[in-house]
């Protein structure tokens, strides 16, 4: 298994957020607002998750390779875990993406989480991992989101369809 493996032991800090390996204990959290409509407007349509869904997928990502997955946890106000975000499609030239974000927690919106938790994640991927080049896509009616990967130093890159690629070069 090569070090990118959900195994990871990294820990970001951001302004107040962390991001810390995702746990067993955080994925039924996680399923909760994965199933929620308003949480999950602007991410891939999948079925309605169901525990023993989530089970498999947990042992599925624990042994994937090419992904590493945070739990975002908001220190200062709400002081418990408030979403995920992942990186993955590490290449040997430097590259990964960003995505899967998901700011679950209803009372965590509108507190610039989203925006610490990328740059944290950005960090992580340039000074751990070792990457020159972050990208992600977006959905360009995702207009939260889109401004907060600008803040935190994204630019348009192209439009294919719906979605907008963003790239982030340290």
């Amino acid at each position: 298994m090569n070090h990118f493996a959900m195994v990871h032991k990294y820990i970001s800090e951001f302004e107040g957020v962390t991001l810390r390996p995702l746990a067993h204990d955080d994925i039924e959290l996680l399923r909760t607002w994965r199933n929620d409509p308003v949480n999950s407007r602007y991410l891939r349509q999948i079925p309605f998750i169901t525990s023993e869904m989530q089970e498999e997928w947990y042992k599925e990502y624990l042994i994937d390779e090419d992904t590493i997955t945070f739990s975002i946890v908001e220190n200062v106000v709400l002081g418990r875990m408030v979403g995920s975000i992942s990186l993955y499609h590490f290449s040997k030239d430097g590259k990964a993406e960003l995505g899967k974000v998901l700011i679950g927690d209803a009372e965590a919106h509108g507190k610039k989480i989203g925006f610490r938790a990328v740059s944290a994640a950005v960090n992580t991927a340039i000074e751990h991992l070792h990457k020159n080049e972050i990208y992600l896509y977006v959905y360009e009616n995702n207009i939260p989101a889109i401004k907060i990967y600008t803040q935190a130093g994204f630019k348009e890159f192209t439009r294919s369809g719906n979605e907008l690629l963003m790239k982030y070069q340290g």
